[in-house]
């Protein structure tokens, strides 16, 4: 827990239940971590992998009630990654001008406040750590840059383009502001995976617990090496131009 009774390095990844958070938590514990899943439901297949190195954590990060409970459990342990990869997505047809507010509203709660809430959640045992590292999963639909996707170039899934370009902005305050703790904090674009309806039509790759050999996660487990390894975790489901992903330190 990073603590003298294990010096196995810890992770915790949000939004494990499939896909990018599943491959992610998978293959850190491969690489021999200790990792923590969490998500609003375990799936139906899930099992306890590598004994007592992986466990699944039920919890809602826009619930304020679940993370005070997460975080009454690490009130003592020493966290070396946070992997706030938990998000919802919206309709591809969804634009500004006929947005559906509340379905807005519930989808800023658990994308941005919810991102918030979890960088607060584990920020004291991030702190316990020997310069640890969080990484926020970003997306080229919230940035300025992506040709496909980008905020200036696609009108549509307009309010998780606005919560990603918020948690973009969340990313480089906690940066601004940890950075001389040691704590590294980076935002990761992984390309575009098959994590919700309509996505493959667009040429997403699919990424989930059955199909890592197409996710790969390249890790090291070594305490010198975790600030380069924000730019390993994800070569998740990179486009296939062949790019690579998009990986911007706050």
């Amino acid at each position: 827990m990073g603590t003298m009774q294990d010096a196995r390095l810890r992770a915790v990844v949000t939004g494990a239940r499939r896909g990018i958070g599943a491959a992610t938590a998978e293959r850190l514990l491969r690489e021999g971590w200790l990792v923590d899943s969490l998500g609003r439901q375990p799936p139906t297949d899930w099992v306890r992998m590598e004994g007592d190195a992986s466990r699944f954590l039920t919890a809602d990060i826009s619930s304020s009630a679940d993370m005070r409970r997460v975080a009454a459990e690490y009130s003592t342990t020493a966290l070396d990654l946070l992997v706030a990869n938990a998000a919802e997505f919206a309709p591809w047809d969804e634009v500004a001008s006929h947005a559906d507010l509340d379905s807005v509203d519930h989808l800023l709660a658990v994308n941005v406040i919810g991102t918030w809430r979890t960088l607060q959640t584990f920020l004291p045992a991030l702190r316990r750590a020997d310069a640890a590292v969080v990484i926020i999963v970003g997306s080229g639909g919230g940035s300025h840059g992506d040709p496909q996707f980008g905020i200036p170039v696609n009108a549509g899934a307009a309010s998780y383009a606005v919560s990603k370009a918020a948690v973009h902005a969340l990313a480089v305050k906690a940066h601004v502001e940890l950075a001389p703790e040691g704590i590294g904090v980076y935002v990761v674009d992984p390309g575009l995976t098959d994590t919700s309806p309509g996505m493959a039509r667009f040429g997403a790759r699919r990424c989930g617990r059955s199909s890592t050999r197409s996710c790969p996660v390249r890790t090291s487990a070594t305490r010198a090496s975790r600030h380069g390894f924000a730019a390993l975790l994800f070569t998740i489901a990179a486009p296939r131009t062949g790019s690579g992903p998009t990986v911007e330190r706050g």
